[in-house]
């Protein structure tokens, strides 16, 4: 096996701020696949462990979306060979625990969430365990920009619909249109919900929710008046925090009809505690949170879906971008800045 020259990689350097340098990466170990990466992207969540998670130490590698060849395998990988377009589940598993087992493989024991959250995503090649496991081929019917979605967002916005039970017909308020807010309202169109109300202010993305499904859009700071409004005050059937603020929790609660449920899926970085509040949004409730559902056989499902054209996320890339500009599009996804969505960032 001829070793990988030197990659460029993107690293947390300090709080709030990242760097691009260079690495070398070790032969694939045991069960692992190295694989050169042909498309990358950012995620809130890497925003989150940038400004607010200070137990992720400087120095770390950064990402968990991307798509790519693998390019070497290590001992005991048998579903996958040099040479293979893959994406990697943005959470690994090691399919054997108990709770893997289960079917919950986004909570794998044996590698502890969070600590199984795929890091190095966001650089010229990365390293995958469990790959048997955590990855999935790509078809030659889905192009890169539609598999990476597969990764993370769209799983998660398709699991806030899922845990919630959303079913055909029923109403949906989903609160934020970023991206995976933008997957929930994807997702509850697939399903067949009516009416779907999005809560989003930024006009590019109150258009895109519009192109994506939505029936209707409504501001922030009178969304729970509108939203009774168009349910005749009775609440909507779901509710999904997609923002992950304290206000926006509130408001879901207080948005959704008696016996309806409230799908968070926000990850509300900086805060220790949601306060659930005590108000005719109180009562009778059910609340559900959901992490990324994981795992091939997910991915696999995802990309079937993308491929039937069932869903199509690609809309969602705004900006095309190389990877040596990453620095400055952190800033610039951080910042909402010139109408961004989702950055394409290709090596």
């Amino acid at each position: 096996m001829q070793p990988m020259p030197r990659v460029k990689l993107c690293v947390k350097e300090d709080k709030g701020k990242v760097s691009l340098t260079e690495f070398d990466y070790p032969d694939p170990g045991p069960g692992q696949a190295l694989v050169r990466t042909s498309l990358t992207t950012i995620c809130g969540s890497d925003i989150h462990i940038v400004d607010d998670i200070e137990e992720v130490m400087a120095g770390t590698p950064m990402g968990h979306e991307a798509v790519g060849v693998v390019e070497a395998v290590g001992e005991g990988v048998e579903r996958f060979k040099p040479g293979d377009r893959v994406v990697a589940c943005c959470l690994t598993s090691c399919g054997q625990c108990e709770r893997c087992s289960g079917g919950e493989l986004q909570l794998c024991s044996t590698y502890g969430s969070p600590m199984n959250l795929l890091f190095g995503a966001q650089g010229e090649a990365f390293l995958v365990n469990s790959a048997d496991v955590s990855m999935a081929h790509i078809p030659d019917g889905v192009d890169d920009r539609g598999a990476i979605f597969a990764a993370d967002i769209l799983s998660t916005g398709l699991g806030a619909i899922e845990r919630a039970g959303l079913e055909q017909g029923q109403s949906v308020a989903i609160f934020a249109q970023g991206p995976v807010g933008l997957c929930a309202t994807m997702a509850a169109s697939f399903v067949g919900a009516e009416p779907i109300i999005a809560v989003e202010s930024i006009p590019e993305r109150v258009a895109m929710a519009k192109r994506l499904g939505a029936h209707e859009v409504v501001s922030p700071e009178n969304a729970v008046e509108e939203i009774m409004k168009l349910t005749g005050a009775a609440g909507v059937d779901v509710a999904v925090e997609a923002l992950g603020k304290q206000v926006t929790f509130e408001n879901c609660c207080r948005a959704t009809r008696l016996g309806g449920t409230v799908s968070s899926v926000g990850v509300y970085g900086g805060l220790d505690h949601l306060i659930l509040p005590l108000d005719p949004g109180f009562i009778q409730r059910r609340i559900v949170t959901t992490l990324c559902p994981a795992g091939r056989e997910r991915l696999e499902y995802l990309i079937g879906l993308i491929e039937s054209g069932k869903i199509d996320p690609r809309p969602l890339f705004t900006h095309d971008r190389p990877l040596d500009d990453i620095v400055d599009c952190y800033d610039l996804f951080r910042r909402h800045a010139d109408g961004v969505i989702k950055l394409a960032l290709t090596p």
